[in-house]
């Protein structure tokens, strides 16, 4: 093995850490050798050296024949990561599946333009040469899915579908070793490198591999294979789904529960426990995985969720049967699903939501903690659950709270906080008492919002005590809290309190917080005047505090003339925050702001946030003709922006009549508007969602079509 590996000039070359690999035969030996514990510290140093980060060196280069001779000698051990080392040297990556033609590189000019002065033209050399020197060998792989390793098994398929150059071929091996595969982790890899092949072709093979995965989900024993070969036909050819989908993955959960968990893992390797990365790594994956119950069924169908995508049809039926399960370990795994279903995507009715709120029922706390998490996210758009919640609530009177936890993060603390965002105001009396013991919570200001100054006006007595007992020279979050809970309750008797504390507060996010306050006041705040009229005069307060004096003068005093010099230069400012409080104080300005609008024009012709800047201009001119094209063109360009566009639509009336098509285009979407697809454990903002539908809804019946 390895010949000619002496004669290799390694001194020549580099890696990551190092201009000489010398050290690199002896990690390619110890990949070869029979002791685990030396594999695994070998695999390690071939990732953090030779390959580190994923960068490509001539020493990787140089590897790549010695790692297919290693790959070639059943004798060797851990064969299938040596195949996973290769195929992550050739950027094989299973993130990055799609379309043959438009994913990857496939020149150095394309990959340096997109790494333009960021990558040498060494490095993108030697890119290109490691990958086409592993696609040209990819032939190997072929002799190996009938390796008595199943390891090697597993990892042959996905190396196949992703660097073989005769995608037909593969696929026709990959079908033949279907009905002869006897491990259940390399059944599961060949039905993903069905998939794969899929996603890459789908003009010659997509139909083949959409009828070979149906017949996978349709006639295999295996109910891990099933589920696999499901969210794979979910990503390659959503339109073949069986009208069962949901039922299927029900079906499996319900094996998993009889079964405990469908038995065993896949057979692998014994890991030997080395101070490496590589084992670190893997130690923190398995204890993430036993800390929330993961096993494979919960993974899948986390995959199958994924793979769904838009097919809410489908999703939703899945969700609350997941959350109906017997099994509280399944229940428990179902609400991360349900959190990240139902903020990114819109409910076709109320029953999802009601599923995640019986779960307050359950005996476990833990459990309820992670209900009332999600509840959180999910309140503006679950008010029917609010019973539930007041249920859950009513049953902890009589338990005292427990000491050294944050409020927030207690379960009673939760709770009161989704009925608080709900407009409950049932829990003001309760919340009155608490307030005078626990720490203020963030979103205090929120939770009043929502319930209205009028019905969360007896916690002005408290806040006006904890404010009037705090140092406004101290720090403290409790101070900005109750500054922003005070103002959004307009209390005007707490008004002196807020002049003290801006006279003496020492930090910056403190006066801040009490200049925007004094903004929401606005004349009932008249005594501030004074003192916010020599801050403007005398330029006591830093430049960056320049806005937020112009916002509180305006708002107290209605001095456009004064301000609109402070706010056309804001609007140029470099640093966004101060440019986002320039922009809604020009909005504020009304008709009084029209001097603005060359500036907002400008801003918008250099296509800078030419949303935020149209919505402003339309409020200081009302001229739909100058806004409404800008609107039309945002809207599916920046998303995130559609709330404020819809409040503007709105208030244009009939004028709004062109953009029907994209609202409703907007009230018919599956998914909520911030969601933009990024995976992981993502939340969006539930609030903006609901309050952008329900200002199309307006839109559509004022524009009177």
């Amino acid at each position: 093995m390895f010949r000619g590996i002496d004669d290799v000039d390694w001194a020549s070359m580099g890696h990551a850490y190092t201009r000489s690999a010398t050290d690199v035969p002896e990690l390619l030996w110890g990949l070869a050798s029979d002791d685990p514990e030396r594999r695994e510290i070998a695999l390690d140093g071939m990732y953090g050296a030779v390959h580190h980060q994923g960068d490509v060196y001539d020493s990787t280069v140089a590897c790549v024949p010695f790692l297919f001779e290693l790959i070639a000698h059943r004798s060797v051990g851990d064969r299938g990561a040596v195949i996973g080392l290769l195929c992550s040297i050739a950027h094989a990556s299973e993130e990055d599946e799609g379309p043959e033609e438009d994913g990857g590189y496939t020149d150095e000019d394309e990959y340096a333009g997109e790494f333009a002065g960021e990558r040498h033209e060494e490095w993108l050399r030697h890119f290109f040469v490691a990958r086409d020197m592993v696609r040209e060998r990819a032939g190997t792989f072929l002799g190996l899915l009938g390796d008595p390793d199943p390891g090697v098994r597993a990892a042959v398929p996905g190396a196949l579908a992703r660097l073989h150059p005769d995608p037909a071929l593969v696929f026709g091996v990959l079908c033949d070793r279907v009905p002869v595969e006897t491990d259940p982790g390399a059944a599961r890899a060949l039905a993903r490198a069905l998939g794969t092949l899929a996603l890459r072709h789908p003009a010659g093979l997509g139909a083949e591999a959409a009828r070979v995965l149906r017949e996978l989900v349709s006639g295999t024993p295996d109910p891990q294979l099933r589920m696999t070969a499901l969210a794979r036909l979910a990503r390659c050819a959503p339109g073949e789904l069986p009208p069962d989908t949901a039922g299927v993955a029900l079906d499996v959960m319900r094996l998993a529960r009889e079964t405990d968990g469908l038995g065993p893992p896949p057979a692998g390797p014994e890991r030997p426990r080395t101070d490496t990365l590589i084992s670190h790594v893997r130690e923190l994956e398995e204890e993430h995985r036993r800390s929330l119950g993961l096993d494979d069924t919960s993974e899948l169908l986390d995959e199958l969720h994924t793979a769904l995508g838009d097919r809410v049809d489908m999703r939703f039926p899945l969700l609350v049967g997941q959350l109906g399960s017997p099994s509280l370990r399944q229940r428990r795994q179902a609400v991360g699903v349900a959190g990240r279903l139902l903020t990114g995507w819109r409910a076709p009715d109320d029953e999802p939501l009601l599923a995640l709120a019986r779960l307050l029922a359950d005996d476990d706390l833990r459990l309820q903690k992670e209900v009332l998490s999600e509840l959180r996210y999910l309140a503006p758009a679950a008010h029917r659950v609010s019973e539930a919640v007041a249920a859950y609530l009513e049953s902890w009177d009589s338990r005292p709270l427990e000491t050294g936890t944050p409020f927030r993060e207690l379960a009673v603390g939760m709770a009161f906080e989704v009925l608080a965002l709900q407009g409950d105001d049932r829990i003001v009396p309760a919340l009155t008492h608490i307030l005078e013991v626990v720490e203020i919570p963030e979103r205090l200001s929120r939770w009043i919002e929502a319930l209205g100054p009028e019905a969360a006006a007896p916690l002005v007595p408290v806040l006006h005590g904890r404010l009037a007992a705090l140092d406004p020279r101290a720090p403290g979050a409790d101070l900005d809290h109750l500054v922003r809970a005070l103002a959004a309750l307009g209390h005007e008797e707490s008004v002196p309190l807020l002049l003290g504390v801006l006279g003496d507060a020492e930090h910056v996010r403190t006066t801040e917080e009490v200049l925007l306050a004094l903004s929401r006041y606005g004349s009932r705040a008249a005594e501030a005047t004074p003192l916010v009229r020599r801050l403007w005069r005398d330029g006591a307060l830093a430049d960056r505090h320049r806005i937020h004096v112009a916002e509180a003068l305006w708002s107290l005093t209605g001095d456009a003339e004064a301000v609109l010099p402070v706010v056309d230069d804001a609007l140029s400012a470099p640093t966004w925050w101060q440019w986002s409080a320039a922009i809604r104080l020009t909005g504020a300005l009304g008709p009084a702001g029209a001097p603005l609008a060359p500036r907002l024009r400008g801003l918008i012709a250099a296509d800078h946030s030419p949303a935020r800047s149209a919505v402003a201009l339309w409020r200081i001119t009302e001229d739909p003709e100058d806004v409404l094209p800008v609107l039309l063109d945002q809207w599916p360009a920046t998303p995130t922006e559609r709330p404020t566009m819809a409040a503007c639509l709105t208030a244009m009336g009939p004028a709004a009549a062109a953009a029907l098509p994209l609202i409703r285009t907007e009230l018919a979407s599956p998914r909520r508007h911030n969601n933009n697809g990024s995976r992981g454990n993502m939340r969006y903002d539930v609030a903006a969602d609901v309050a952008l539908l329900a200002d199309c809804r307006r839109i559509v019946a004022g524009a009177g079509r």
